[in-house]
């Protein structure tokens, strides 16, 4: 389990150090990730290759997908997806992390696609943070620097009904 600190118990969440944090199952971004990349090798390693579910900050520099992609996000748009059937966003583990400081979703191309790339899309206009609850299936990669080895960590999540806005989605 990941090492986390319960200081006080609030109706299926917990405060740890002033923070909010829900508990339904969902881990938060911050507990696997630190500037896009793992936190702890022992914690990530025991997610990799499994199911997951994550929370975590939509990284608004970060998403990228095909021409209808393009289309829905206009100025937003950071290029193109990891290939022709997906599309894809940075996950931050916290709300106010610098651009580029998340790691990558993958999400398949589906019917929900528009409608979450529009609220995507309205929340960076409006500058506000879009805290998003997913389910999918943790990777890792290497990822050598000119100083050290990091392990990167990429989520791919089935479709986009397994994203949630907001608020973590019912049993």
């Amino acid at each position: 389990m990941p090492r986390v600190l319960r200081i006080a118990t609030l109706a299926g969440s917990f405060v740890v150090a002033g923070c909010w944090v829900p508990s339904d199952g969902y881990i938060s971004a911050v507990e696997i990730s630190k500037h896009g990349f793992e936190r702890s090798a022992d914690d990530v390693r025991r997610l990799e290759d499994r199911d997951v579910r994550v929370w975590g900050f939509v990284d608004h520099g970060n998403l990228y997908g095909d021409a209808g992609v393009r289309r829905v996000l206009a100025d937003y748009w950071s290029g193109e997806g990891p290939n022709p059937n997906t599309w894809r966003f940075g996950l931050k583990a916290a709300e106010d992390d610098p651009v580029g400081q998340s790691f990558p979703v993958h999400v398949r191309n589906d019917a929900g696609r528009d409608a979450l790339l529009a609220t995507f899309r309205a929340d960076a206009e409006s500058g506000r943070p879009t805290r998003v609850f997913l389910r999918g299936r943790l990777r890792t990669y290497a990822a050598p620097t000119n100083y050290r080895s990091l392990t990167g960590i990429v989520i791919e999540v089935a479709s986009s009904s397994a994203i949630d806005l907001g608020a973590p989605p019912g049993p």
